[in-house]
């Protein structure tokens, strides 16, 4: 009941009780509007009869607010578009105080929402929210002897990660993290653990709630994958308001930190499972099982006083069957979890592999395939079978899985045009409508135009911070130049074994749209080795071609384009590229980072049928079909991939869809 200062959307106002509310700068309402805006108690507090861990208590906290949020939906307090900010703070956490214009509520809201777009084409468009967390900067307390406190700050840059054991360990965010945002937001592979912030919606989507995680290392190490393998990830405002002073004598060592064997092997059976990452789990229990034979072999020797004589002769194979024991029943431990009702089931088919996260999220984590008995292995190291090249790392039993369902296809050219007399091979039109316009792909590469703004306006408007496009730009996106410049010198100077992959870009659009062009042409376009916009009207000067093709043109009707653009592409360049890719008018395609994947040896090895890299002389590939996977009204077991987004082909994959695809699968259907 005491005199609060808050806000609903754009209107601050203070209470004095809970039916007295009084806007910023005017007198007192009256009683009518009094009784229409009140609300409920500022804190709850969840009692439980018996004790539950810290996974159990957040799931139970969230299931109240969740509840609550419905409640004032129904009361009219609180909008259905609203988002509600969720934080988890620890029991020995104290926020830090905010400054006389800002608090740390601000930052973490310009963090995890995306303001609306007035300009926004659509409702979908501006309904769109990151799934992202922030964790809070921590900063330690300590006080002397004469009772006085002292606060240590932490580093712009430090973050929380773990080692094979799954124990955590601090580490420091890179210099290309840290340069994308000048050190004001980096990642961390997990949550610092003080205090985490996110959308509620981004928790309730969360697929894992594991409720036997007692502790809050083992409940944030859950939270920190979920976030990274089924979200959008974790990152630390650096210099932000959002820190919190965390007093070390609160929380014990065990329960900020410990992680007992048993939760581990449970970990390790949710997130290291489905996906071909067996071999992460096997080295991580492996680990876990090795530093508790050498614990338990440690205190034996301290319990007993000196070692006996025998000993140190038997150490070396005590030590060695102790481990194997301990990881039999770690591997016992982590089947059987499997069993139990809070369990995470089906992460395989939601989330992404453990294998992406430490490529991409904890790369530092060294994980030891080294089995027992075998130490003296060589099988992942480069080498030549029958003649072929054997992969440094063999493809996961899913991607084995999707490769083996597809067969291998000729890439020789197979003229499938009918001698362009009927959709979709009739080809595309010159300026002044005849039919046989063949565009000349290379010109953008050739000529290409210089990167210009209009005006100084333009500029000042384009390159304003702040707003969602720099932020994802510059907190997000990450260009690798520096092995793509690497690539294009080893290949210059005749030093790599392979060319570089060639990348046909195809841009589709409408004549209403050629504006849109320019931009692409002086920015990425430029960077693909062959470049065409299929549209409904052909340009020289901007590099559009009017592709007829069967219906009328709209979007109820787009089948019918693609199969003419991919039916152009292939009867007029099949044969001079690699690779082929396409996509809408409004999308920006990272070139660089496009064509080192291409050129991975997952990519080529995966176009080779998976067991061996290929060298040149292949005369037959595997049809790789590349995108950005979405799940059809959710339905995990439905998957497409995005066109607007872009899509990409190798070879096999164009021949395919052009010259079995076409002919027999709906040939004339409309939508």
């Amino acid at each position: 009941a005491g005199r609060t200062k808050h806000r609903h959307g754009g209107m601050v106002h203070t209470h004095d009780h809970h039916h007295d509310w009084q806007m910023e700068g005017e007198s007192k309402k009256g009683e009518e509007q009094d009784e229409t805006h009140t609300h409920s108690e500022k804190i709850h507090t969840l009692y439980n009869e018996e004790e539950i861990g810290v996974a159990a208590s957040r799931n139970e906290a969230v299931h109240f607010i969740n509840v609550l949020s419905r409640k004032h939906e129904e009361a009219g307090l609180k909008s259905h578009d609203e988002d509600l900010i969720l934080l988890f703070l620890r029991c020995d956490a104290t926020l830090r105080e905010a400054d006389d214009s800002r608090t740390w509520l601000d930052d973490i809201t310009d963090a995890l929402i995306l303001p609306l777009d007035d300009n926004s084409n659509t409702a979908a468009e501006n309904a769109y929210q990151p799934a992202n967390a922030v964790s809070f900067a921590i900063d330690y307390s300590s006080t002397d002897t004469e009772g006085n406190v002292e606060i240590h700050h932490s580093h712009v840059g430090d973050v929380l990660a773990f080692d094979d054991l799954l124990r955590p360990q601090t580490s420091t965010a890179n210099a290309q993290q840290m340069s994308l945002s000048n050190g004001e937001s980096y990642p961390t592979p997990i949550v610092g653990g003080g205090a985490t912030a996110m959308r509620l919606e981004t928790y309730n989507a969360l697929p894992a709630k594991d409720q036997s995680l007692w502790n809050h290392y083992s409940a944030d190490l859950e939270l920190s994958f979920n976030l990274w393998m089924c979200a959008d990830g974790i990152d630390v405002l650096g210099t932000s308001l959002a820190r919190v002073v965390v007093d070390p004598l609160v929380l014990s060592t065990q329960e900020k930190t410990n992680l007992p064997g048993p939760t581990t092997a449970r970990l390790v059976s949710a997130w290291m499972k489905g996906h071909g990452d067996d071999e992460y789990a096997s080295a991580t229990l492996r680990a876990v099982a090795n530093f508790a034979a050498a614990d338990y072999q440690s205190k034996n020797i301290l319990e007993n006083g000196s070692r006996p004589r025998d000993h140190a002769m038997s150490e070396h194979r005590v030590l060695p069957e102790k481990a194997r024991d301990l990881k039999n029943i770690l591997v016992r431990i982590a089947e059987e979890a499997q069993q139990s009702p809070t369990f995470p089931s089906g992460l395989g088919k939601k989330c992404r592999p453990f294998s992406w996260y430490v490529e991409n999220v904890h790369p530092e984590l060294k994980i030891y395939q080294v089995e027992e008995n075998d130490e003296g292995s060589d099988s992942n190291k480069l080498n030549t079978s029958n003649g072929k090249t054997l992969p440094s790392k063999p493809l996961d039993d899913q991607r084995m899985a999707i490769i083996s369902r597809a067969s291998p296809v000729n890439i020789a050219y197979v003229d499938a045009s009918g001698g362009h007399t009927e959709h979709p091979h009739m080809g595309a039109t010159d300026e002044n409508g005849n039919f046989g316009y063949v565009h000349d792909e290379t010109a953008l590469v050739k000529t290409p135009p210089a990167f210009v703004f209009k005006d100084d306006m333009d500029h000042t408007e384009l390159c304003k911070t702040g707003d969602p496009n720099w932020k994802m730009l510059t907190e997000k996106v990450y260009v690798d130049l520096t092995n793509h410049e690497a690539a294009e010198k080893r290949a210059e100077h005749g030093l790599a074994k392979k060319k570089r992959a060639k990348i046909f870009c195809l841009v589709y659009t409408i004549e209403k749209f050629h504006d849109r062009v320019p931009a692409i042409r002086e920015t990425w376009g430029k960077k693909c080795d062959g470049f065409m916009v299929a549209s409904t009207k052909t340009d020289k000067a901007l590099g559009t071609v009017n592709i007829p093709h069967e219906g009328p043109e709209e979007y109820n009707n787009i089948w019918q384009k693609v199969r003419s653009m991919w039916s152009y592409v292939y009867d007029n360049y099949y044969e001079k590229y690699d690779y082929f890719h396409i996509g809408g008018d409004d999308l920006y395609l990272i070139v660089e980072n496009l064509r080192l994947y291409l050129e991975s040896e997952e990519i080529q090895l995966a176009s080779n049928g998976g067991h061996y890299l290929p060298d040149g002389t292949e005369e037959s590939q595997t049809p790789l079909f590349l995108g950005r996977r979405f799940a059809e009204g959710g339905d995990r077991d439905r998957m497409f991939i995005s066109g607007g987004s872009g899509y990409t082909m190798n070879k096999a994959a164009l021949k395919t869809l052009v010259v079995d695809g076409f002919p027999n699968c709906f040939p004339h259907l409309k939508t």
